[in-house]
């Protein structure tokens, strides 16, 4: 009887998933499409087709909550309205044991999220940057959205050029920098091209300098002023050939400073793994831990809202949900509802209100301990 009962529930209930899955990632990507469209002219239908196809993997994450909403209210809601709950609940079958099923899909539904989150979803998200900007809005030049800007490359190293030359996809005055306390390497050079993790850099000179120690240099004097300025101006590296390069390995691929710095719009291209790690590199500035503490739970947490937001769906739709079109209101609220809470949260994680745990955690415990009174109530 129990066993009939789960494929009962799952006849409902997996059909409603898969289109409400469908629809809602077919919303997202006409929404990409269509802020894009301006910009598109002239654009292979392929590349087009290839370029949504890669958003693919990060909306799935976003949208199989609401889908895990929309799969419970909306046949729930049925079987209240019918009588079928009640019947079931008198034959002596609880509403928690009625929803295993549906429980086990939510499991499923946080594991497959997890799984894009690590694997998956960060490569196809730097594609989805890389492919406007390289090959769709700028041809192969996606690049030149970096002018300007500081870049971080990876291990304290960062990335300046002045201009960019689009003939030969090179940067122009170019100028790398790396701290250690007050103590500076600075590298300037004519031109620079980045390829992959690789960053090549012609007509170069390379200077240290420890800032910390001007104070003594201003004190000295006589002979201890050569000792100071040697204190100061801790070595220089001045190539005789004016075309001399220099050849250096980068943490950060061009690929992957395109999809995080070349518009507002960063790319999240951290894996669950990445994002706990720089969140507990002693070596990065306390900002970039923070947010890599937010990025990390965040990739945590909302894969497991799936199980969480169906919790809250089954009281709601046996006791409210009596009409598919209410069905459906109540679904998308309830979605909303969430991820405002979800958002607002972060959002006081992001800027130090909370710390980042408490900041991304607080909203699914919330819902959980919402639907947990809700579905023994």
């Amino acid at each position: 009887m129990l066993k009939r009962t789960d494929r009962l529930v799952l006849v409902e209930v997996l059909p409603v998933l898969l289109a409400a899955a469908a629809f809602y990632t077919a919303v997202f990507l006409f929404g990409f499409f269509y802020v894009g469209s301006r910009w598109l002219s002239g654009v292979s239908l392929g590349l087009v087709l290839e370029w949504l196809a890669y958003h693919v993997p990060g909306v799935l994450v976003q949208v199989l909550p609401m889908a895990a909403v929309t799969a419970v209210v909306v046949p729930f809601g049925r079987l209240a309205s019918e009588g079928a709950i009640l019947a079931f609940q008198a034959g002596g079958v609880p509403l928690l044991r009625l929803a295993r099923p549906v429980l086990v899909i939510g499991v499923l539904l946080a594991g497959v999220s997890l799984w894009l989150n690590e694997y998956v979803a960060p490569h196809t998200n730097e594609k989805v940057r890389v492919l406007w900007w390289e090959e769709m809005h700028t041809k192969g030049r996606g690049l030149v959205r970096l002018k300007g800007m500081n870049i971080p490359l990876g291990g304290g190293l960062e990335l300046y050029f002045k201009d960019y030359d689009y003939a030969k996809d090179e940067m122009v005055g170019v100028r790398l920098q790396k701290w250690e306390g007050k103590r500076a390497t600075l590298v300037f050079a004519e031109r620079g091209k980045y390829r992959g993790n690789v960053l090549e850099l012609v007509g170069y000179e390379l200077y240290r300098v420890d800032y910390g120690a001007i104070p003594e240099l201003e004190r000295a004097r006589g002979e201890a002023l050569e000792e100071a300025v040697r204190k100061v101006f801790l070595g220089a590296l001045l190539p005789k050939k004016k075309d001399a390069r220099l050849t250096l390995k980068t943490g950060l691929s061009r690929g992957e400073a395109i999809a995080r710095f070349a518009d507002p719009l960063a790319a999240d291209t951290f894996s669950l793994s990445k994002a706990y790690r720089r969140s507990r590199d002693a070596g990065l500035p306390e900002a970039e831990r923070r947010e890599a503490a937010l990025i990390f739970h965040a990739k945590l947490a909302l894969p497991l809202s799936n199980l969480v937001l169906i919790l809250v769906a089954l009281p709601l739709a046996v006791r409210y949900a009596r009409t598919p079109g209410l069905s459906l209101g109540l679904s998308v609220i309830l979605a909303v509802a969430f991820y405002l809470a979800f958002l607002l949260f972060r959002s006081l994680g992001g800027v130090g209100l909370l710390p980042p745990a408490v900041a991304v955690w607080t909203p699914i415990l919330l819902f959980f301990a919402l639907g947990w009174k809700g579905i023994r109530g």
